[in-house]
């Protein structure tokens, strides 16, 4: 079933809050959201690079995030 909604009515507010709204609801079901393989072994390797200690302390978010916002 296809439904077409139109977002272009709603402000940047609203937007975020249906956004959040979304989210919520998708996380309730995060169990039934499938893993793509290649995602399930790149967190395998970080998990076990933390296990056995060779994953570094990592960065605090504003370094990323300052880096980001520079792209």
């Amino acid at each position: 079933m296809s439904r077409d909604f139109d977002l272009s009515s709603l402000s940047p507010s609203e937007c975020i809050l249906l956004a959040e709204q979304l989210w919520e609801r998708a996380s309730r079901h995060q169990d039934d959201i499938p893993l793509p393989p290649t995602h399930l072994e790149e967190l395998n390797r970080r998990l076990d690079a933390i296990a056995s200690g060779n994953m570094g302390p990592g960065e605090p978010w504003e370094v990323v995030r300052d880096r980001l916002w520079k792209r």
